[in-house]
């Protein structure tokens, strides 16, 4: 497989379609959910990568 910028971009906008099809189906409580798993997902891999 190549890696470069359209890889990145094909990534991208896959995730974008799958977050856009589970809003209309899913419950706003749901998101916050979501939210909270991210930041700590981020927060974790800025202290392991500094």
């Amino acid at each position: 497989m190549r890696k470069g910028r359209n890889n990145i971009w094909g990534f991208v906008a896959i995730i974008t379609g799958v977050v856009i099809f589970l809003a209309l189906i899913l419950p706003t409580e749901f998101w916050w959910f979501i939210l909270a798993v991210v930041l700590i997902g981020a927060g974790i891999w800025f202290i392991r990568s500094c």
